[in-house]
């Protein structure tokens, strides 16, 4: 079925009844708005981010574009609505960009009790602003926000000149990262060490970052714990990017996680992912009772459901197993036998699929007490810097 088109006639009696307005008007926004900006670079927004808790990140972009992502805790005050921002494209393209612009202005001129509202609330901060490309939409903002008395800078080539510097060092060089990779048998407790290490040491928690911890029942953790799981591919990518730039302390490696080059529905990229497989290893170990504790904690914590559906729901089990030993592996669940349950699935699931021989490793740490465990990680990266 062919999408309908959308109605256009207000747009263009818009145009037609402003036609004067519209030919004074320049031919670029950059003759419009005038004023004189104070530009941060990505580098130096990065920094700030770090150091200075009293800097506010403000999105200027749509709602839409808002939610696909953003900069970590930036917030939305669209200049330009989803609607408006559609009628401006329509206009910039199929009419011209003075009649564009016209809109976008008519746009601003509407929210003015919100603009004054919103630079009353944030003139104790350092304000910094962005658009996708540090084009229009940031420029007219900081215009308006002028205007209002409200104290700003804005970041150069914007949401963009983010993504580039995410793409480059994912893609293209990440050679400036070092890891040591921490690995290991399923539930010997790799990630328990990363979450326990997480603000004492750099870690860089791939699982985090993914809402998902890369196996059969690796999303019931997160559902159980948090809604804030990544919808692309970008937003994961972001979401590593910032641990990179929130943990990093100079010298050290980061600390994180053996993993396969997809998790969940997200790729590693792959000049990221070679970088951690060349990575020095730690060895991790632990008895089966503590592993099974592991499994059985994190899997079992509100219940069997989780567990029973992902069994019983799984064609991939299904072929692998068949009928019978499905049927006898939720019947342990119904019986309330997850010791059971969670131990054939460590020996004759995980430990066959997942063993892996690893190259660079450099020490073995015995995981079966969490606090010396992860005291024996945190030396060997603080001695490897």
């Amino acid at each position: 079925m062919q999408e309908n088109k959308k109605d256009r006639s207000r747009l263009i009696q818009f145009v037609k009844e402003n036609e004067y307005e519209i030919s004074q008007l320049p031919d670029s926004y950059r003759d419009y708005f005038t004023d004189k900006l104070d530009l941060i670079s990505i580098d130096e927004w990065i920094e700030q981010y770090r150091n200075n808790k009293n800097t506010i990140t403000v999105d200027v972009r749509s709602e839409a574009e808002f939610s696909e992502d953003h900069l970590p805790g930036a917030i939305n005050f669209p200049i330009l609505n989803n609607s408006e921002r559609d009628e401006v494209g329509f206009l910039y393209k199929q009419v011209s960009p003075k009649a564009a612009l016209l809109r976008a202005l008519k746009a601003a001129d509407n929210k003015t009790e919100n603009i004054r509202s919103f630079c009353e609330g944030l003139k104790d901060k350092e304000v910094l602003i962005y658009c996708w490309r540090g084009g229009g939409r940031s420029s007219a903002a900081c215009h308006y926000f002028t205007q209002y008395g409200l104290k700003h800078r804005k970041i150069a080539d914007g949401y963009k000149s983010y993504r580039s510097k995410i793409y480059y060092l994912f893609y293209e060089d990440p050679s400036s990262l070092k890891f040591i990779v921490l690995a290991g048998l399923t539930g010997c407790g790799k990630t328990e060490i990363i979450e326990n290490l997480t603000g004492k040491i750099p870690v860089f928690d791939i699982e985090k970052a993914a809402g998902h911890a890369s196996s059969l029942f690796g999303h019931i953790r997160f559902e159980v714990k948090t809604d804030d799981i990544p919808a692309s591919q970008i937003q994961f990518e972001n979401k590593l990017f910032e641990q990179i730039i929130s943990n990093s302390k100079a010298g050290l490696p980061f600390l994180t996680e053996s993993e396969s080059k997809r998790i969940s529905n997200f790729n590693i990229p792959d000049a990221l992912y070679k970088n951690l497989l060349s990575s020095p290893v730690i060895q991790v170990k632990s008895c089966m009772k503590k592993r099974v504790e592991r499994i059985k904690s994190e899997y079992f914590s509100d219940g069997v459901e989780r567990a029973y559906k992902t069994v019983e729901n799984s064609d991939f089990l299904m072929r692998l197993l068949g009928h019978d030993k499905i049927n006898s592996l939720l019947a342990l669940l119904t019986e309330g036998k997850i010791d059971e349950f969670c131990e054939w699935f460590l020996k004759e699931y995980y430990d066959i699929r997942y063993a892996t021989k690893f190259n660079k490793i450099i020490t073995q740490v015995v995981h079966n007490d969490l606090l010396k465990a992860s005291d024996e990680v945190s030396k060997i990266i603080e001695t490897k810097h």
